[in-house]
């Protein structure tokens, strides 16, 4: 059986998993992926679709027939893509590093894409924001926290797909959640 966290937690399928987020819908195919994830050759994309194939996180939506060879659509099975709280408590703590490390790395890129655009577009108006906040509550109102954010962060998630306008910007929420030992 494939540790979900060592699939998940490599830098491309990362990235793979990020397009794929904002692509739902309609899926894509590896060649839009290479157009979207510059910095990956597409042998390498290839080899880490079959991966995330083979342990079940993304899976062929449509197939199209282009001139003589099938195009493949794929798409997140996003409840595959989701490490639960089980295969968490069995990751070791290196295991647990890495991952941390490599989505604050995948955030750094984000942002760093989302400079560059700025800087293509000559908008000097960045509108990106970063807060840091201590709470002290107890276990109880921690959980109801927890409940009440995830909740809210579905709400506008699913909303996404009800309004799949072609123009519609994205936008990156990240949220690290390091209780009190």
């Amino acid at each position: 059986m494939v540790n979900k966290v060592d699939v998940l937690m490599h830098p491309v399928r990362m990235k793979i998993c990020q397009s794929l987020m904002r692509n739902k819908e309609n899926g894509l195919t590896p060649l839009e992926m290479v157009k979207i994830i510059k910095d990956v050759p597409q042998a390498t994309l290839y080899r880490q679709l079959q991966i995330m194939m083979d342990s079940g996180i993304i899976h062929v939506i449509k197939e199209k027939k282009v001139k003589s060879v099938s195009e493949k659509y794929y798409a997140l099975k996003e409840d595959e893509a989701k490490i639960d709280a089980e295969e968490w408590k069995k990751a070791s703590q290196q295991q647990k590093l890495d991952y941390v490390t490599y989505y604050q790395l995948s955030l750094l890129y984000q942002y760093q894409s989302y400079l560059k655009k700025l800087e293509e577009q000559n908008n000097s108006e960045d509108s990106a924001t970063f807060s840091l906040a201590a709470l002290a509550l107890d276990d109880e109102k921690f959980k109801q926290f927890q409940n009440e954010l995830n909740e809210l962060i579905n709400k506008y998630y699913h909303n996404t797909s009800e309004n799949n306008a072609e123009d519609t910007a994205v936008r990156t929420v990240a949220i690290t959640m390091i209780p009190d030992a």
